[in-house]
C-alpha cells in the first residue's frame, strides 16, 4: 500500500495559477482588471457571491496575485489589503485595525512609487498625512464607533478605546478640525495620488450577525474613499439573513445600497467536478492496493450513476468525500467490495440517518432466511411508497427519492420488491458484496453492543482455549446476552488469527440450540441461533470447504435434537446456493456432496423426532421441516398427512406451516395471509378442513393452539368458503371469523 496517498486531502484554497483545476483564472483576472481600472472619485465595491465551499477564497487568491503583478508597461500593481474582521471583537478594534492596514497599504504604495522614480529622499506624501489625521479624528470621535455599533451618532460618550489615546493625539485632533473636514482633505489628496488600493474582505458569512453589520457599515459610511476599492466575499443568502435580523430591515435592499457590482462565482462545470472526483477515487483505489479485477464493472457503473453523478456541487464536498472514503477503507476489512464502500461513504456524507437505518435492517435488505420480514407484501408500488414514506422522516424531502434509489441500487432484493429492478445488477463476482447476508456485517464491523466487553470478544476469537470459550458461550446463554456477544464476535471476525477458526467453529456448533434468546424488531428480528449460524458461515469461509465439511460431519454425527434444528437453516442456504443458476447466488461453503450428505443426515434425525410429536407446532422445527420437504418429499408428505388428518389441532398446525404472512413495511404486524390451496388439498381434503376445525372448536382443543395458528386456520377457511380462486385473506377478515368461532364455543 502506498502510504503517501493515504494522507487526508486538505481544504486549503489554492494560492497559485498552476493549482487551478477548474479554469477560473480568466474570471479572476477579469475581476482584477475591473478593480484596477476603477480609480475615479468614487470607491468601487464589488461583491463576490457564492455558497460555502464553492471556491471563493481560491478566486480571491488569484485576484490578489493578478492585482499585485506589474502592468505590461511596467507600472506598479495595486496595493492589496487582506482585511480579516473575525480577529476583532469590538467596533473600536475593527475600525482601528482597518485604518491601520489601509494606511500601511498607502504608505507601501507611495514608497514603491518613490523608489521607482528615484525620489526616496522626498518628504512624506501629503496623502499619508491626510489619512493619519482622518484616522486620528475617527478614533477620537465617539460617533465612528457608535455608528458601527448601530447607536445614534449624536450625544454619545467617548469610548474606552479613545480614552486610551495620548493627550498629544487629542490636541492634534482638536487642531485639525472636524471629521468631515479631514475626510474632505483626504479625498482631495487621494484624487491627486497616483496609487491605488484594493481592500479584500473574505468569509464575511462566517461572522456573527452583529459583526456582519459592522463590516458593511464600515464599508458603507466611514471608509468609502476615492481610489480605495473593495472586494467583499460572502454567501449572499447568509449575509442577507444576518442583515435582516440585526438591522430589522430588508437585508437584500441594504446589501444593494453597499455593493455596487454584485458578481456571482461561476459554478463549476459538472465535467470538471467529475474529473477531480474520479481522479481522487482512482488514487485511493491504487493506494489501497485494489486490483482492476477486484472491481465489478457493471456494479461500479451503477454506483457511479446513482452515488457519484451530480451528487457533489463544490470541490470542498469532493475533498470531504475523499477523506471519508480513505478513513472508511482504513477501518473496514480489505475484502469489502470497493464499489460498495464508495456508495456507503457517499450515503454517510449526504444522508447519515439512512446509513443508521440500513445498519439495523439487515434481514429486510438481504432477505435473511429466518427473518420475520423475509416476505415483503405484494404490490411493489405499495412497498415503494412505504419505503419513501419511511425515508421522508430521515432525510430532507428533496433527498427521499434518491435515498430510496440508492438503497435499491445496493440491495437487489429491495429493488425487485419495489419495482425498481432497473437499479439491479449483481453477480457471483461480488462475493463479499454488502447485499449478501453473509457479508453485510463486514461493512459495519466496528460496532460493539452495549454491555459487551470488547476485550472478552477478542479473547474469545484469538486467545481462549476451546473449553474456556465454550464456558463463556454458556455463560452468555444463561445471562440472555448470547445475541450481543456472538454478534460482536462476528463483527470482529476479521481479526481472527491463523489457526483459530477451527477452535471457534467447533465451540459455536456445540452451543447451537442452547439459548432460546430472540429479539424482535421491524426488519431486524434475530435469535441466538441465527447469530451463531451467521458467525459459523464466516468461519467456514476461513476454513475452506474441505475442513468445514469435516468439522460439520463430526458435529452432526454427535449432535442431539438441540443442534439439528438450527443446522437445518444453514443447510437450506447451502442447497439454495447450489440450485441458484442465475445471478446473485452465494458461493457454497461446503463440497456439493457434503451438502447433500449433511442434509440427509439431519433429515434422518428430524424423522426420528417426528415419530414422537407434532413438529408443526414447534417454531424451532420450521426450517427442519422445510429441509425434510426438500430432500425427502415422500417422507414429508406421509408425515404431513398423518398430522393434518388426525384432528383439528394437527390440521391447523399444518395450515400455519404452509401459509405465507405479509407485513407492512416498518412493522411486524401481519396484514394478510396467502395459501397454496392445491398443495394443501394433496395433504388434507379441503372439504375435510372445516369438519376437523369445527370438532376442535367444539372440544376446545383448537383454542389451546398458539393464537397466530388459530388466525391462520381462520384465514384459510375464509379463502375456501368465499371463492375457490381466492388465495389471499386479510388479517381483519380472519379475525372476524375467529371471533365468531370463539363466541360459538362459549355458547356450547
Amino acid at each position: 500500500m502506498d502510504n503517501s496517498n493515504l494522507s487526508l486531502a486538505t481544504d486549503t484554497p489554492i494560492k497559485a495559477r498552476e493549482q487551478d483545476l477548474i479554469g477560473r483564472i480568466p474570471f479572476a483576472e477579469r475581476l482584477a482588471d475591473i478593480l484596477k481600472s476603477a480609480a475615479g472619485p468614487e470607491s468601487l465595491v464589488i461583491g463576490l457571491y457564492g455558497p460555502w465551499g464553492s471556491g471563493k477564497t481560491s478566486v480571491i487568491n488569484l485576484v490578489k496575485n493578478a492585482l499585485s503583478r506589474k502592468d505590461d508597461d511596467g507600472k506598479a500593481g495595486v496595493s492589496v489589503v487582506r482585511f480579516e474582521p473575525w480577529n476583532y471583537l469590538t467596533a473600536e478594534q475593527l475600525l482601528a485595525q482597518f485604518l491601520k492596514e489601509v494606511e500601511g497599504a498607502l504608505d507601501k504604495d507611495a514608497y514603491g512609487r518613490r523608489k521607482l522614480f528615484g525620489k526616496l529622499r522626498g518628504k512624506r506624501p501629503e496623502v499619508l498625512n491626510a489619512f493619519a489625521a482622518y484616522s486620528e479624528a475617527l478614533l477620537m470621535t465617539a460617533g465612528a464607533a457608535a455608528s458601527l455599533a448601530g447607536a445614534p451618532l449624536a450625544g454619545v460618550a467617548v469610548p474606552a478605546f479613545g480614552n486610551r489615546l495620548t493627550s498629544r493625539l487629542r490636541k492634534s485632533a482638536d487642531r485639525a478640525g472636524s471629521v468631515s473636514a479631514k475626510k474632505q482633505r483626504l479625498e482631495e489628496e487621494l484624487l491627486k495620488f497616483d496609487g491605488r488600493v484594493v481592500v479584500i474582505i473574505d468569509d464575511i458569512d462566517r461572522l456573527p450577525n452583529d459583526q456582519v453589520r459592522m463590516v458593511f457599515q464600515l464599508v458603507a459610511s466611514l471608509a468609502k474613499l476615492p481610489k480605495i476599492n473593495y472586494l467583499l466575499s460572502f454567501d449572499e443568502e447568509v449575509v442577507t439573513r444576518a442583515l435582516s435580523e440585526v438591522q430589522k430591515c430588508d437585508g437584500a435592499e441594504y446589501l444593494e445600497k453597499v455593493v455596487q457590482v454584485p458578481v456571482r462565482l461561476p459554478s463549476i462545470s459538472s465535467g470538471d467536478l467529475e474529473r477531480i472526483l474520479l481522479k481522487d477515487i482512482d488514487a485511493i483505489f491504487e493506494a489501497f492496493s485494489y486490483r482492476r479485477e477486484d472491481l465489478d464493472d457493471k456494479r461500479w457503473n451503477g454506483v457511479c450513476l446513482t452515488f457519484l453523478n451530480n451528487r457533489f456541487s463544490t470541490i470542498r464536498e469532493v475533498r470531504r468525500f475523499s477523506n471519508a472514503l480513505k478513513a472508511k477503507l482504513s477501518i473496514l476489512p480489505r475484502f469489502c467490495c470497493f464499489e460498495d464502500v464508495v456508495a456507503l461513504a457517499v450515503l454517510e456524507l449526504k444522508v447519515p440517518k439512512v446509513v443508521d437505518w440500513v445498519r439495523v435492517h439487515k434481514d429486510f435488505l438481504c432477505g435473511t432466511i429466518g427473518s420475520s420480514s423475509y416476505t415483503i407484501s405484494g404490490d411493489p408500488k405499495d412497498t415503494l411508497a412505504n419505503l419513501k414514506e419511511r425515508f421522508s422522516g430521515l432525510v430532507p424531502s428533496s433527498e427521499a427519492k434518491w435515498a430510496v434509489e440508492a438503497v435499491c441500487r445496493l440491495f437487489p432484493r429491495v429493488a425487485n420488491k419495489t419495482g425498481m429492478s432497473h437499479c439491479v445488477y449483481y453477480s457471483r463476482k461480488s462475493l463479499n458484496a454488502i447485499w449478501r447476508a453473509d457479508s453485510f456485517d463486514l461493512y459495519f464491523h466496528s460496532n460493539i453492543p452495549d454491555g459487551i466487553d470488547v476485550h472478552e470478544v477478542l479473547d474469545a476469537l484469538n486467545v481462549s482455549e476451546g473449553g474456556v470459550l465454550l464456558e463463556d458461550l454458556h455463560r452468555h446463554a444463561e445471562a440472555g446476552s448470547m445475541i450481543d456477544f456472538v454478534s460482536a464476535m462476528r463483527a470482529h471476525v476479521s481479526t481472527l488469527e491463523e489457526g483459530r477458526a477451527e477452535i471457534v467453529t467447533r465451540a459455536c456448533l456445540l452451543v447451537l440450540g442452547l439459548s432460546k434468546e430472540k429479539r424482535y424488531a421491524p426488519f431486524a428480528s434475530t435469535s441466538a441461533d441465527l447469530e451463531l449460524i451467521r458467525l459459523i458461515e464466516l468461519l467456514f469461509k476461513r476454513l475452506g470447504p474441505t475442513k468445514s465439511d469435516e468439522i460439520l460431519r463430526a458435529s452432526v454425527d454427535e449432535s442431539k435434537g438441540r443442534v439439528i434444528y438450527p443446522l437445518a437453516l444453514f443447510l437450506i442456504g447451502q442447497l439454495n446456493s447450489l440450485n441458484d443458476t442465475g445471478n446473485g447466488g452465494c458461493k457454497t461453503l461446503l463440497p456439493e456432496g457434503g451438502i447433500f450428505e449433511h442434509s440427509d443426515a439431519v433429515c434422518a434425525k428430524v424423522g426420528e423426532d417426528a415419530a414422537a410429536r407434532n413438529l408443526f407446532l414447534d417454531d424451532e422445527c420450521h426450517y427442519a421441516l422445510i429441509l425434510l420437504k426438500e430432500r425427502k418429499p415422500n417422507e414429508f408428505m406421509a408425515y404431513a398427512k398423518r398430522i393434518a388428518n388426525a384432528d383439528g389441532a394437527g390440521c391447523a398446525s399444518f395450515l400455519s406451516f404452509g401459509s405465507k404472512r405479509y407485513t407492512l413495511l416498518g412493522s411486524n404486524e401481519v396484514t394478510s395471509f396467502s395459501f397454496d390451496k392445491t398443495a394443501v388439498a394433496k395433504v388434507v381434503g379441503l372439504a375435510k378442513v372445516d369438519g376437523l376445525l369445527a370438532e376442535a372448536c367444539t372440544d376446545g382443543s383448537f383454542f389451546e393452539l398458539p393464537e397466530d395458528c388459530q388466525l391462520v386456520a381462520a384465514a384459510f377457511c375464509v379463502a375456501i368458503r368465499d371463492d375457490d380462486d381466492r388465495n389471499e385473506v386479510t388479517a381483519v377478515e380472519a379475525g372476524m371469523l375467529l371471533a365468531r368461532w370463539r363466541r360459538n364455543c362459549r355458547r356450547v
